[in-house]
C-alpha cells in the first residue's frame, strides 16, 4: 500500500507493516507511558469519491505525515476488493467483536478510526488488558477538516489551507476561516470565483493575498468573466485546464503582467504542437511553464513543423513535463519503430527555450526505457547552453534494475563533461 501512495500522490505516511495486533502490541507496550502511542487505522476504498481528496489533500501532506509519525502508529487496510473486506471482517470480529465495522458501503470510505487500551473485569474478578475502537473519520471529508482545528491546532490549519484553494477551505472552513487567513497574511490561490465569491472574500482578505488562480474551461469564455480579476494585482501564479485557444494567451498578458509561473492541465492525450506557437505569445516575466497530462499523440512525423519557427524564447527558466496524471495508452504508438520518438518531440519543443536551466520530466515505470537515449539528451544540451539540471521522476518502482543504472550512468558521466556541467538525475519513487 505504502509503494501505491508513493506512486499516486509522491508521499506516505509511515504506515506499519504487519498485522493489527502487532501494532496494538508495539503501540501501547513501553513500560514507560509518554512512549505509549495511539493506533490510527486507515481504511480505504479506491472507488469512494472521497478517498483519492483525502488523500492527496490531507493524509499525505508533510504536515500531517510528521504529526501522525510522531503521536501515532498508523495501520493501512485497503477494502476495494472483497478478500480484503473478509479479511479485515475477520481481524474487527476477532479483536473488536464486530464493533464499527458491520458494513462496506464505498461511500462510507475513507474510514480513521482511533484504537485505544481499556482494561476490563474478567469472569474471575482479576483485570486483563483490552482494546477498544474509536470512530474518527468516515468518508465526510469536509467533517473532518471542520473538526481539525480542535484536533491539530491553527498551525496544521495553516498548512492544509495551503494545499487548497481558498474556494475548498471556506468550504471545509465556512467563512470562519478568513479572519486567520487574514490575521496571518496567508496568500491564496482562487479557482472559478463568482463576483458574489470575489466580494465575501475581500471583506475579510486584501487583494494582494491573491497570488494564483485556477481557471477552468467552463469559467474563462468572456472577457467579463476575466475583467473581476483585475482587481488582484499580485498574481503570479496561473492554471488552465484543457486551454485551446493558445492567442487568447494575449488576454493573460493584459490583466496578470507579474505572471511568472504558467502551469496547463488536460484530461486528454496532447499534441505537443499545441505549444509551438504559444511560446512566442509568453510575456517576459513568464519563468516557470508547467504541463500536466495523462498521455502525448505521436507528432515525430511533422518534424519539419518545426523547422519553420522563427522564433525563439529567452524567459522560460524552469520547465516541467508531468506525464503521470492517470496514464493513457497511446493511441498513436510508434515507439516500436521508434524508441526515442517521444524525447525526440519534447526537445525539438524545449531547444526553443534558450534561457532553460532546468527540466523536469515525471513519467511511470513504462516509459522510463524510452527515455535513456544518451545522444537525445546530449542533443538537447547543446540547444540549451544554460541548462544545468535534468530530472527524470519515475513512478511505479523503488529502484533500478542493472540494465537502466548502467545507462543512467552514463549519460550522467557525458552530460557532467560538456561545458554547462548538465546534472542528470532519475528517481524512482
Amino acid at each position: 500500500m505504502s509503494r501505491r501512495f508513493y506512486e499516486r500522490y509522491y508521499d506516505c505516511p509511515g504506515f506499519y507493516v504487519g498485522s493489527l495486533i502487532n501494532a496494538c502490541e508495539v503501540a501501547f507496550s513501553p513500560t514507560v507511558i509518554e512512549e505509549r502511542r495511539p493506533v490510527l487505522v486507515y481504511v480505504h476504498h479506491d472507488r469512494s469519491m472521497f478517498s483519492n481528496i483525502f488523500c492527496h489533500r490531507i493524509l499525505c501532506s508533510a504536515t500531517i505525515i510528521d504529526y501522525l509519525l510522531e503521536n501515532y502508529i498508523v495501520w493501512p487496510c485497503d477494502v476495494t476488493l472483497e478478500v480484503n473486506r473478509n479479511m479485515l471482517a475477520n481481524i474487527w470480529q476477532e479483536m473488536f467483536h464486530g464493533q464499527l465495522l458491520n458494513e462496506f458501503d464505498e461511500k462510507k470510505y475513507p474510514k480513521l478510526i482511533g484504537i485505544k487500551r481499556i482494561v476490563q473485569e474478567q469472569q474471575n474478578g482479576s483485570l486483563a488488558p483490552d482494546y477498544q475502537p474509536v470512530l474518527l473519520l468516515e468518508y465526510d471529508v469536509l467533517a473532518f477538516y471542520r473538526n481539525i482545528e480542535t484536533r491539530f491546532g491553527k498551525k496544521i490549519i495553516l498548512e492544509i489551507v495551503k494545499n487548497l484553494t481558498l474556494n475548498d477551505a471556506i468550504n471545509a472552513f465556512s467563512n470562519n476561516i478568513l479572519p486567520l487567513l487574514s490575521q496571518q497574511e496567508t496568500k491564496v490561490e482562487i479557482c472559478d470565483p463568482s463576483s458574489l465569491f470575489i466580494n465575501t472574500m475581500l471583506q475579510k482578505l486584501t487583494p494582494e493575498q491573491v497570488v494564483s488562480l485556477r481557471l477552468t474551461t467552463s469559467w474563462y469564455r468572456t472577457q467579463e468573466e476575466l475583467s473581476r480579476l483585475t482587481r488582484f494585482t499580485n498574481v503570479i501564479s496561473l492554471s488552465l485546464l484543457n486551454f485551446q485557444d493558445i492567442r487568447s494567451i494575449e488576454i493573460y498578458r493584459t490583466n496578470f503582467p507579474r505572471l511568472t509561473s504558467l502551469c496547463f492541465w488536460y484530461d486528454n492525450e496532447l499534441n505537443f504542437t499545441i505549444f509551438r506557437e504559444l511560446l512566442q505569445y509568453l510575456w517576459y516575466s513568464i519563468k516557470r511553464f508547467e504541463v500536466h497530462c495523462p498521455g502525448n499523440f505521436c507528432s515525430h512525423a511533422d518534424q519539419d513543423q518545426y523547422n519553420n519557427l522563427l522564433f525563439a524564447n529567452y524567459n522560460i527558466e524552469y520547465f516541467l513535463f508531468d506525464l503521470s496524471t492517470f496514464p493513457l495508452p497511446p493511441t498513436s504508438d510508434c515507439t516500436k519503430q521508434l524508441p526515442s520518438c517521444f524525447l525526440m518531440t519534447a526537445i525539438d519543443l524545449i531547444k526553443y527555450m534558450l534561457n532553460l536551466r532546468y527540466f523536469q520530466l515525471i513519467t511511470n515505470i513504462d516509459s522510463i526505457s524510452k527515455l535513456l537515449d544518451l545522444n537525445e539528451w546530449v542533443r538537447m544540451t547543446s540547444y540549451c547552453s544554460r541548462l544545468t539540471k535534468i530530472t527524470l521522476r519515475v513512478l511505479g518502482r523503488m529502484k533500478a534494475d542493472d540494465e537502466m543504472s548502467q545507462k543512467i550512468v552514463e549519460i550522467q558521466n557525458a552530460l557532467c563533461t560538456l561545458s554547462q556541467n548538465t546534472q542528470f538525475q532519475v528517481i524512482f519513487n
